[in-house]
């Protein structure tokens, strides 16, 4: 089996060196799949001022094409589509395989393959948010127009949460998997052991969405009664502005000794940075299937999420985690309290959230389903 992936992927020809969420679920995927007999995967993706070029990694054939910078919302990012199709009919797959309702589908579907199978990842962003100023208002709708025709165009869809399916309920579709996203085998090979009391752990975007100053807000309300609180966030700054806003909280606040923003680290420093967490936070306030928090899940970390989108179809509140409402800091000081008293309560937390993982999202179950999946794909008419 000939397959082409269309997303986003690491470029560097390090695959540990993993930015956001789809990248690191396409890049389990492409180590899962690789396991079967003759499958030969190609992965094309597209990066800001990146030259074309080519190159294997474990295996797997990647091909990189320039993303267009200036006016790609506005052009619903034309040239890019029109180079992703030139690598498809270069690779000529058996199957071409999408993430995203972006311009990754829109050129799948510009490409007239007859076997395209797109993972949605998300929700439209009408859902989360309304703009403000002129350009993110462009930049929204223009999104908003690009979820729509992707959603009414593709035929097959794979859809990561049962949140997602509620939402594309509207579009009347009849052809939809379930798949769950990945999680890397170290991850569940962590120590914990090596916990560090009162050293909290955040991994993703440093931005307003992510719930970031949420979580400064409750460190601030519990600085007080817990002694020595360490919180690292782990994750590229998506948001400057925000970052510095951030930045400015800690030091109003006299929290700069108990804060660092470490920036977006490899997978080898992030796994180091869960083994040593004693509780994992994540109060987004948008969020679909969030792959930190299953990776926190595999470690068996303690885990207090926002009560957002498709986290509470992972979370089970109470069960293996707790669930706050977003923007709620008060209460997410609360959870984070009572994980720093008792310590049986975050270590039996913990377990059941390591047993729901390994069941759901180990890489070798996931990619089975998923080459089911494909195979039922090439079977159909």
């Amino acid at each position: 089996m000939r397959l082409a992936i269309l997303g986003p992927y690491p470029i560097d020809i390090d695959s540990n060196k993993i930015s956001g969420g789809v990248q690191a679920v396409i890049v389990n995927m492409t180590r899962g799949l690789s396991r079967f007999k003759g499958m030969e995967i190609h992965v094309v993706t597209a990066w800001p001022g990146a030259e074309e070029k080519d190159f294997m990694i474990n295996g797997t054939k990647v091909y990189t094409v320039p993303l267009d910078r200036r006016f790609g919302n506005i052009t619903f990012y034309s040239n890019t589509r029109k180079n992703i199709c030139r690598k498809i009919k270069l690779i000529k797959p058996d199957i071409v395989h999408t993430h995203m309702f972006g311009y990754y589908t829109l050129a799948g579907l510009d490409s007239g393959h007859k076997k395209v199978i797109v993972s949605t990842h998300g929700i439209s962003n009408s859902y989360w948010h309304r703009p403000s100023g002129f350009a993110e208002t462009i930049r929204f709708y223009s999104q908003e127009c690009i979820y729509n025709k992707c959603a009414r165009q593709a035929k097959r869809i794979i859809v990561n949460s049962g949140y997602t399916k509620e939402h594309l309920a509207r579009f009347n579709k009849t052809c939809l998997f379930e798949l769950n996203n990945p999680v890397s085998d170290p991850f569940f090979d962590i120590d914990n052991s090596a916990e560090e009391s009162g050293r909290i752990l955040f991994a993703g975007y440093i931005c307003d969405e992510k719930g970031v100053m949420t979580i400064l807000e409750a460190l601030n309300m519990l600085k007080g009664t817990h002694g020595s609180l360490i919180l690292n966030l782990a994750g590229k700054i998506s948001d400057r502005n925000f970052y510095m806003k951030a930045v400015r909280y800690a030091q109003d606040n006299k929290l700069e000794g108990n804060v660092n923003f470490l920036g977006q680290v490899d997978e080898g420093r992030l796994r180091d940075e869960y083994r040593k967490a004693s509780i994992f936070v994540f109060p987004s306030k948008q969020d679909v299937a969030p792959v930190s928090i299953l990776q926190a899940m595999a470690c068996g970390k303690a885990i207090a999420a926002s009560n957002v989108g498709g986290i509470p179809y992972i979370i089970d509140n109470g069960i293996n985690g707790f669930l706050v409402d977003k923007m709620d800091s008060a209460a997410l000081a609360e959870k984070i309290s009572l994980f720093l008293k008792d310590g049986k309560l975050r270590k039996d937390m913990g377990a059941r959230a390591r047993e729901k993982a390994l069941r759901d999202y180990r890489i070798e179950a996931v990619t089975d389903k998923l080459y089911k999946i494909y195979k039922e794909v090439l079977a159909s008419k």
